[in-house]
């Protein structure tokens, strides 16, 4: 995988009991779980959006691998482009993960989940993800030009687009 559960452990996309190592209750289970389950749907989908398909292709079958085999020969190029994407690839998860926080599907519609805690909309902390990512994008763009990279740069817009709360 692109990611892992280590970049919502702590700092602004931090999630409430994810934890590495020895995983200490059921609760840190579920949300480790969840996590990994954003990251797998959601890894081809953003790497299709920032890369052009040929490459998201390679850059995806070399990162399955890597989780089949770690002793997987490194590819240099697909590393560096790789190392590259992880910060804004855990914005996406953390934008993602924030929309659907706090409900869930059950066959007669969407229930908001109950918690101990007080509810307040992520609107805000999903704009200032989702912007941060924006961000990195560009910067990932300006270094994919200087070092060699360009053909693998997608033609996707949306993920250069800044966006508000006010979805202006």
């Amino acid at each position: 995988m692109l990611i892992d559960v280590s970049y919502f452990t702590e700092g602004p996309r931090h999630i409430q009991n994810a934890s590495l190592g020895k995983l200490p209750n059921a609760d840190a289970e579920a949300v480790n779980a969840t996590i990994k389950a954003y990251i797998r749907h959601w890894q081809r989908r953003f790497l299709n959006g920032v890369l052009t398909v040929a490459y998201a292709g390679v850059v995806d079958n070399y990162l399955k691998l890597i989780d089949k085999d770690p002793e997987t020969e490194p590819e240099a190029d697909a590393d560096m482009v790789i190392e590259q994407l992880r910060e804004p690839f855990a914005n996406f998860v953390f934008f993602k993960i924030l929309r659907d926080a706090n409900t869930q599907p059950t066959v007669t519609g969407l229930v908001r989940l109950k918690c101990a805690n007080e509810y307040v909309a992520p609107l805000r902390r999903q704009v200032s993800a989702w912007n941060e990512m924006v961000d990195l994008i560009r910067d990932f763009h300006v270094w994919a030009r200087a070092e060699g990279y360009s053909s693998w740069l997608g033609k996707e817009t949306d993920f250069l687009t800044k966006i508000n709360p006010l979805n202006l």
